[in-house]
């Protein structure tokens, strides 16, 4: 039987949330623990089956308590407990492979997280919360940079745990950074299983997403977070893994790089994990597991959204007991959507050198070949609400790292740099070819006051320039997109422009992910 202490917090027909504080001295910290015990009504045992979860602050976010209670209403899944560890500040450094920091020195201390879920944590949550001992009854799961962290403790050591859940895993992680040299070998989870041993126990549930992101190191089609996932799959398979056996790999149409996705697929991770026999049939499938290869030609359809509303796609959850919703689409999925312009859009030709500054390719290099500017910046929109409207004020006025921008001035940079530059293509547009003076984006986020602001207010304030950009963008004629005039010492022609908006924010959401992002 569970702690009689306990039988305060049970609800009727629910789990129980019980809340510790466990001092580590491999981290030097106090670590908080959401403890999730089975319903009172529950089979008692004398151990059970238990989940250990990464970024357990974020079990509110992942609607986490509520989709393990419809489970449980739906005699879906065996009783289990949950283990959910708090990161803190330190989270981009206590995750990652215990073994190796990437490039960037980024988890330094994933050696000390090992060593604590191992010799601290688990003993604890055996000896007062009946936590299985047993590796089949074990499982490591995690989000993201904890995903990661996750996979590489149950690799390592499976005579502790026999199954990971990894969702959208920074299977990006290097010791090497793109541009400097970056190679694939330079994955370290991807050399790690290379020169590790494959358990006959293991099985492993993968997530991505088709919006985790929009990067394409090698430009093949295939975003980064799917082609580091399905990559690391191959490697398994050429040590001897079982994919049809072992593995469970959804990719989900639409999703993104955030706790609303990832709690919307929830379901599906605990049926797999703890499903009762039998409730593997409620279960979609799963997408093949295949090397995507994407004609170049459709890589927008991936990279950017193409329809010309804003609407977030839809996303479907898991229905209990009836028939499942399609969480997980198939590789034509991916390719139904080709390429497209609104009807009154003839295709824009890119810029060409002399059109702009030299700083400028970089944001103009954002947008794919063939690609229409104005339609990636439509795009764009859904992708910034989709990661800013969840996060809480906290977390929106956090930087990276000490002296960074945070969340909400790095959106008020949007912002203003948005109208900065549709001003100067109106003012080039109109044939005003006069000298147009630079600007301080670090002197503009000082004074402009965005952490005293509501992320809400920012979000509406983004949406109104948008909404403005988009009309003048909309306007221009081909006779307007080539004036050109002069803007910070050099020329730039309107057709520059419109790329350079639309780049600049992708290159800002490709640091947000891999800076930001790991570190709520």
């Amino acid at each position: 039987m569970l702690p009689d202490t306990l039988s305060s917090l049970a609800s009727p027909a629910g789990t129980r949330l019980h809340r510790e504080v466990l001092a580590s001295s491999f981290l030097e910290r106090d670590v908080e623990l959401s403890i999730l015990l089975p319903p009172a009504e529950a089979e008692a045992r004398s151990s059970y089956p238990v989940l250990y979860l990464n970024d357990g602050q974020d079990l509110e976010r992942l609607n986490f308590q509520v989709t393990l209670d419809n489970l449980y209403t739906h005699h879906a899944v065996q009783p289990f407990v949950v283990v959910a560890m708090h990161a803190n500040e330190q989270r981009v450094q206590e995750y990652g492979t215990a073994a190796h920091a990437d490039y960037n020195g980024r988890g330094s201390l994933a050696g000390a997280y090992s060593r604590f879920v191992l010799e601290e944590l688990l003993p604890f949550a055996q000896a007062h919360y009946q936590a299985s001992p047993d590796p089949e009854q074990v499982v490591m799961a995690g989000f993201s940079l904890g995903g990661l962290s996750a996979f590489d403790l149950v690799w390592h050591h499976p005579e502790v745990f026999a199954r990971a859940g990894v969702f959208s895993g920074s299977f990006w992680w290097r010791q090497r950074a793109v541009g400097a040299g970056y190679t694939p070998a330079d994955r370290i989870m991807h050399s790690l299983v290379r020169a590790g041993q494959l358990h006959p126990n293991h099985r492993f549930w993968l997530q991505s997403g088709t919006l985790d992101e929009r990067s394409d190191r090698n430009e093949n089609g295939v975003i980064d977070s799917i082609e580091d996932c399905l990559d690391l799959i191959e490697e398994l398979i050429k040590k001897g893994f079982d994919a049809q056996q072992s593995l469970r790999y959804v990719q989900v149409e639409g999703g993104h790089h955030h706790p609303d996705t990832w709690g919307r697929v929830m379901h599906d991770f605990l049926l797999w994990a703890f499903g009762q026999e039998g409730s593997a049939a409620l279960m979609p499938a799963p997408l093949p597991i295949v090397r995507l290869q994407l004609d170049p030609t459709l890589a927008p359809a991936i990279l950017t959204a193409t329809a010309p509303s804003a609407e977030e796609p839809a996303h479907v959850p898991l229905e209990l007991p009836g028939a499942p919703g399609h969480l997980a689409p198939h590789t034509s999925d991916l390719m139904a959507h080709s390429l497209s312009t609104p009807p009154s859009h003839m295709p824009i030709a890119r810029p060409a050198e002399g059109d702009f500054l030299p700083y400028a390719v970089t944001y103009i290099n954002q947008i794919p070949e063939g690609a229409d500017p104005r339609e990636a910046l439509r795009g764009i929109a859904q992708e910034f609400h989709a990661i800013f409207q969840n996060l809480s004020e906290a977390q929106s006025e956090k930087g990276y790292a000490d002296g960074k921008w945070t969340l909400k001035e790095m959106l008020q940079h949007q912002i203003d740099t948005e109208r900065i530059f549709a001003y100067r293509a109106m003012r080039f547009s109109r044939g005003d070819s006069q000298d147009l003076p630079g600007f301080d984006q670090d002197d503009y986020v000082v004074q402009s006051g965005a952490n005293a602001r509501t992320m809400a207010s920012l979000l509406a304030e983004y949406d109104a320039t948008r909404a403005a950009t988009q009309a003048l963008f909309d306007s221009f004629t081909d006779e307007q997109l080539d004036r050109r005039g002069t803007a910070n010492g050099g020329p730039t022609t309107v057709r520059a422009l419109l790329f350079i908006v639309p780049g600049h924010e992708l290159h800002h959401l490709h640091i947000l992910r891999e800076r930001y992002l790991p570190v709520l």
